[in-house]
């Protein structure tokens, strides 16, 4: 019998299939050359001005999420803060029982 559980199998050396990495790398040596291209044939001008359109658009994606994940925060807290009220309105032995073990498991 024996005490300790199997160690897991270890994972294969290889992370990715050889042949997938090359046409992936291939892919993005061809995209890579796609800019090259639009760069000498527009101009720096009209590349830049796309790259900055797309930045501008992931700003404004990140700042929205940033404003869901306050909303969230406040929300989460402010639930919060009613159950603490509601645990410390609770009468008898199961009042003192439910705010004995949230001053255990929340050392404020």
């Amino acid at each position: 019998m024996r005490r300790r559980p199997p160690k897991p199998a270890r994972a294969s050396r290889h992370r990715s299939d050889p042949k997938a990495e090359i046409v992936q790398l291939r892919r993005e040596l061809e995209e890579a050359r796609t800019r090259l291209r639009e760069i000498e044939q527009g101009g720096s001008d009209s590349f830049l001005a796309r790259r900055l359109a797309e930045l501008e658009e992931g700003r404004q994606v990140a700042r929205g999420q940033a404003v869901e994940a306050t909303v969230a925060k406040s929300r989460a807290e402010a639930e919060l803060r009613a159950l603490r009220d509601a645990i410390g309105k609770v009468p008898g032995l199961w009042g003192w029982m439910l705010r004995r073990a949230q001053k255990r498991l929340d050392p404020r």
